[in-house]
This record gives C-alpha cells, sequence and structure tokens, in this order.
C-alpha cells in the first residue's frame, strides 16, 4: 500500500479531480461561457478546451481511485504526473488569462466565481501536490497504522474541500469593500452675544454653540 505522504497527496488530487468532473457534469456551459468571456482562445480551440479538459478530470480521477485502492503503484504514478500537467496547464492558462486584464467567471462550477489569482494558486497548489504524491508512489509501498489510515480518510477528504472552496472563499464582492456613508453633520445656530467694554462702549462676538 502507498505510504502516508503519497495516500494523502494522492487521495486530495484525485478527490479534486472528481469534484470538478461531477461540476462540470451538473454544469456542462458554465465552463464554455467562461472561455468566451475570458476572450483568448478561438472558436476552435475554445470547443476543445470546453470538453477534454473535463472529461480528463473524471478518466484521471476514476483510474486514480481504482489504482489507489487495488494497489496498483505504476498505474497511479503515471494517473498523477498527468494531473500534475493538467493542474500545471490550468494555472499558466489562468494566469496568462489575468496578466492580459481580462476577466469572467472562473469556470470551474456552476457557481459564478470570478477568475482570480486565487483560481491560479489553488491550480499550482494542486500541480505541486500532485508532483509530490507521484514521487511518494514511487519510493514504494509501506504499511499505514491503524491511525494514520484513519487520519489519511479524514485529512484527505477535508483538504480537498478547502482547496476546492479557496477561491470562492477568498472572493470579496465589490459591494463588500465599499466605505459606508458619511454621517451628516448636524447644524448647530451660533449666538451672537453682545458686550460692553468698560468704557461702555458695545462689542460683539459669536460664541460657539453650547455641546
Amino acid at each position: 500500500m502507498t505510504g502516508f505522504l503519497g495516500g494523502l497527496t494522492a487521495s486530495v488530487v484525485l478527490l479534486t479531480l472528481l469534484m470538478g468532473a461531477g461540476s462540470h457534469a451538473v454544469s456542462p456551459a458554465a465552463l464554455g461561457d467562461a472561455l468566451w468571456a475570458h476572450g483568448v482562445l478561438g472558436p476552435r480551440l475554445r470547443r476543445f478546451a470546453a470538453v477534454v479538459p473535463p472529461v480528463a478530470e473524471g478518466v484521471l480521477g476514476a483510474a486514480g481511485a481504482a489504482a489507489l485502492l487495488m494497489g496498483h503503484q505504476r498505474g497511479l504514478q503515471a494517473v498523477l504526473v498527468a494531473a500534475a500537467a493538467l493542474f500545471a496547464l490550468y494555472a499558466g492558462y489562468t494566469r496568462h488569462v489575468l496578466a492580459l486584464g481580462r476577466g469572467g467567471p472562473c469556470g470551474c462550477s456552476g457557481r459564478e466565481v470570478p477568475l482570480s489569482r486565487w483560481v491560479t494558486r489553488r491550480a499550482a497548489a494542486l500541480a505541486v501536490l500532485a508532483a509530490i504524491g507521484a514521487a511518494a508512489v514511487e519510493a514504494g509501498p509501506a504499511e499505514l497504522s491503524t491511525a494514520e489510515l484513519v487520519t489519511l480518510l479524514l485529512a484527505a477528504p477535508a483538504c480537498a474541500t478547502l482547496l476546492w472552496s479557496l477561491p470562492a472563499a477568498m472572493h470579496e464582492p465589490a459591494a463588500a469593500s465599499g466605505h459606508p456613508p458619511a454621517r451628516a453633520t448636524a447644524h448647530h445656530p451660533t449666538t451672537t452675544t453682545v458686550h460692553r467694554t468698560a468704557e461702555g462702549v458695545p462689542t460683539r462676538w459669536t460664541s460657539p454653540p453650547a455641546p
């Protein structure tokens, strides 16, 4: 069986792949609309990119899960290497779109999450995790204790969920960042007081309003 590090990183990557594929299956038009809004790819490439990556996510997620459960080290390593390349491609594309000053939704899911640097960072983090997992799997199988297995089963879904929801969690709508309206300052009338000097000459000055 794969060691703890390899099992954790592989599980996080595979769960994220399956979550992405499931999200695209629920909202199949989301990615195509996002690619059109980015305005970077031509029509032919846009149609290709709207179909192939979601299918690749589903195939890699399912194949990797099967290899992990059956203890197929070589198959799991191949899936993780391919996943690292796919996530690196995502990171490079989103960084390029942001560098051009383009916007629009990220196309990750049916939710209206805008494209941001957090989408790029998530893809880069997943690419690194997949590469680490591939290297750990190459090191060979290892027996996990009961505590390690329980920890892995609890930590992997939690980490995958956190990574998946990172761009949405870090998104700050423009309305939330606005400043509250300034309070109107009440106008207090001033009072003019008449005084007389010792010589009996009247003088006037304006007194500030009472607090």
